[in-house]
């Protein structure tokens, strides 16, 4: 049926009335046609939450209408972003609209170019409209306070005013938070994991009564998350050596407060906790209940995990899991030999057909001959290479305590020029003081982080023992090793690379 739309938001002596809308909507219908009336009296057109409107949206979800009819486009909507959502649900159910003074017809080339230009106002709306919600979004991040959606586990949304502007902030909750401190707790512990965490947290006999289930994700979320962190200066440094924004200075970080992730991730799929490049780190106004120290072993302890869950499986050699393939960057597999019982090499790239460069065979036993050779040597070599490094770290700690202590006899100097200085002269030495204060700032990031460097948990006597007896080792021991030094290993038919990490 043919469907006639009339509105009237309040009846003035000059304005259409829906009578009168509805005549004019007739006049092009034909005469076998059957059409409905729907009408809607003393609503405005500025929102779409009207009675017989949402009526006659049913009927067209429903394949009741074949077309509607309405005596001007602002009857339906006076917002070109609405019209241009509610055409595309008309479109999508294959109905045609017409406004009966505005020769627009859907059914016509001169009404589709006219709806192409209504579109495109729609675009710009809708981007206006995204751009004063980002903004705001920031804006409300910049003052510390709770962004959007629910709270983090351990935590209840707060209401909260600030510069007239309502939000939230976050305040501990402790229903909750004695299970996200219980998480924090145990995965410190020696030989436990997330999914032995979350099978105790999941199952009855745990006393904590979670509201939630859990999954390895959410608890590495949870582990992941600064929201909880008493952040310092340490957590400050962390977060800025992974890539961070930071929009707090260092000072501000003072062991109460948590902190927000925010900002547009690369991939919707990404989770804003598996890399930090880029991302936007905020103080917030609400206390962090978990100590610095506490948070920052979880990280190196998540990032240990994660390069070992990384070095490979597979049994069949302790070079699994860390050679890639030179021509494709793919990972290569152990293949062995049906006929002889070699262990060949197998890159991905050739099994998912992107990779042909390769034209010999290599096998595992003289890559791992090849690579056994150079990081022998390197172990043997490794203690000192530390103790040099530990030596030019103590050399430019002592370099940037004596650059950060000039700073403060300069500073005192200009304090003292300062009070018997002019009004012109004031101005220019406070200019000079600001300078002095933000280049102490830096050397004190430079020496936090040098002074924050935990020294390797390394046993050197212990592997230098393993490494006497390498021959006679077993896989997993091998691999082991192999992944406290080697990054990654990449071959071609000409070359082998190995890059250590240290």
């Amino acid at each position: 049926m043919v469907a006639i739309y009339c509105r009237k938001s309040v009846d003035k002596v000059d304005s259409t009335s829906i009578e009168t809308q509805i005549d004019f909507c007739k006049r092009l219908i034909m005469p076998d046609e059957s059409f409905e009336v729907y009408s809607d009296r003393g609503y405005s057109g500025s929102n779409t939450n009207r009675p017989d409107f949402q009526r006659l949206m049913a009927d067209v979800e429903q394949g009741a209408v074949s077309r509607v009819i309405v005596y001007r486009i602002d009857r339906i909507s006076r917002s070109v972003l609405d019209f241009a959502n509610i055409y595309g649900q008309l479109e999508k159910n294959k109905v045609e609209f017409v406004s009966a003074t505005e020769q627009f017809d859907t059914s016509t080339p001169m009404g589709k170019a006219m709806l192409q230009i209504i579109m495109v106002f729609a675009e710009l709306e809708r981007k206006t409209i995204q751009l004063r919600i980002t903004d705001n979004f920031y804006e409300r991040a910049k003052k510390g306070l709770f962004l959007a959606g629910k709270a983090p586990i351990g935590y209840k949304k707060i209401p909260f005013t600030i510069a007239g502007v309502k939000s939230h902030i976050l305040e501990e909750d402790i229903e909750t938070s004695g299970i996200v401190r219980f998480i924090y707790k145990e995965y410190l512990e020696d030989g436990s994991s997330m999914g032995q965490i979350v099978k105790y947290l999941n199952s009855p006999d745990c006393e904590l009564h979670s509201p939630v289930k859990f999954t390895n994700i959410s608890i590495m979320r949870i582990l992941s998350n600064p929201v909880y962190v008493r952040a310092d200066a340490d957590v400050y440094s962390y977060l800025k050596s992974k890539g961070a924004v930071m929009h707090n200075d260092i000072e501000e970080f003072d062991g109460i407060h948590g902190c927000t992730i925010y900002g547009r991730r690369k991939e919707k799929t990404q989770s804003k906790f598996k890399n930090l490049d880029g991302e936007h780190i905020q103080l917030n106004l609400h206390e962090g209940f978990i100590s610095s120290e506490d948070w920052l072993c979880v990280q190196k302890k998540m990032e240990n995990n994660k390069a070992i869950k990384n070095s490979g499986r597979g049994k069949n050699s302790w070079l699994s899991g860390l050679i890639k393939c030179g021509y494709c960057g793919l990972a290569v597999t152990v293949v062995n030999g049906q006929r002889n019982g070699k262990r060949y090499v197998y890159c991905n790239g050739r099994k998912n057909n992107i990779c042909h460069e390769r034209k010999s065979h290599a096998t595992f036993d003289d890559l791992e001959q090849a690579v056994e050779s150079v990081l022998m040597p390197h172990i043997g070599e490794f203690k000192y290479n530390l103790a040099e490094k530990e030596d030019e770290n103590n050399a430019k700690l002592n370099e940037l305590k004596i650059r950060q202590a000039k700073i403060d006899e300069e500073t005192s100097s200009v304090v003292e020029q300062f009070v018997k200085a002019s009004d012109t002269m004031q101005k220019y030495l406070n200019g000079k003081i600001e300078e002095l204060e933000k280049r102490k700032r830096e050397i004190g990031e430079e020496i936090l982080e040098l002074t924050t460097q935990k020294p390797l948990d390394i046993d050197f006597k212990q592997i230098k023992a393993f490494t006497d007896d390498w021959d006679n080792l077993d896989t997993e021991t091998k691999k082991q090793i192999a992944r406290l030094f080697i990054k990654q290993i990449t071959y071609t038919d000409e070359e082998l690379n190995i890059e250590f990490i240290i």
